[in-house]
């Protein structure tokens, strides 16, 4: 049985989004990291359209379908939704879908964000006073947030404009309605959040959840929207490994501290 599998990166950034991932999907046959128009190697981001976008994530996947027996696609963020968009017109054999952006913005994430770590400084305090040596999870709770947060900064806000964010936003709708138009979705389908996302809310998680019928979903409580580029990468890389190969990859990815 042969695979391939495709990879769809986020909203003003780059094929970068999954990091270390690549390195563990040796046992496809081909990976294809899709670019979208406008975003990669130096391109400007004028050149983002919906027309192109749509047009070519449908054209890779098509390509490989004529090649390959299975095609998985993974996505994040803006590329999570452009995967429930495949997973509505074409016949995906499994999906990963990472902090999709089908529902946006979210604006309880700074609520979100004050009440865990009020939590954990609550838990660090009492443990100090019983004696315990600190952990320093806290500390990487921290790194996680700041890592998340700097790429937001650094990478998305400044590419932002009325060009950029009109074409995302058109793009949400077309993937919005494909899948309320084909649900119930069946494709087998893997969903990681993290409740400190500072750009996806829940209600993305509860839209695609209520709409795929076939979906395993789990909730990060300590990392925010670029959760591949935190120092938790690891477990979620084995987690999607898992997924993606049926149980026979068992992966051990080295923890690596992105600060």
């Amino acid at each position: 049985m042969s695979k391939a599998v495709m990879t769809i990166h986020g909203f003003l950034t780059d094929t970068k989004d999954f990091g270390r991932l690549y390195d563990y999907l040796g046992f496809y046959d081909e990976v294809v990291p899709y670019k979208v128009p406008g975003h990669n190697d130096g391109e400007p981001f004028d050149k983002f359209n919906k027309e192109d976008t749509v047009a070519g994530i449908l054209r890779c996947f098509d390509e490989l379908a004529a090649k390959y027996d299975e095609v998985d696609v993974v996505g994040f963020s803006m590329g999570g939704a452009l995967t429930t968009y495949l997973c509505a017109r074409r016949p995906v054999h499994k999906a990963v879908l990472v902090s999709p952006s089908n529902k946006y913005f979210n604006l309880n994430s700074p609520v979100a964000m004050i009440r865990f770590y009020l939590k954990y400084i609550l838990r660090s305090v009492k443990a100090r006073a019983a004696g315990q040596k600190d952990d320093g999870e806290l500390k990487r709770y921290w790194q996680n947030s700041a890592v998340s947060a700097g790429i937001a900064v650094k990478r998305i806000l400044p590419g932002v404009d009325l060009h950029t964010f009109g074409v995302f936003s058109d793009l949400m709708e077309i993937a919005d309605k494909a899948v309320e138009k084909k649900a119930p979705i069946d494709t087998p389908t893997l969903l990681l959040w993290g409740e400190l996302d500072e750009l996806v809310p829940l209600a993305s998680v509860e839209f695609v959840e209520n709409r795929f019928s076939n979906l395993t979903k789990f909730i990060l409580p300590d990392v925010g929207h670029a959760m591949l580029y935190t120092n938790r990468d690891n477990e979620i890389i084995e987690r999607i490994v898992d997924f993606l190969s049926d149980g026979t990859q068992h992966p051990v990815v080295p923890f690596e501290n992105k600060v």
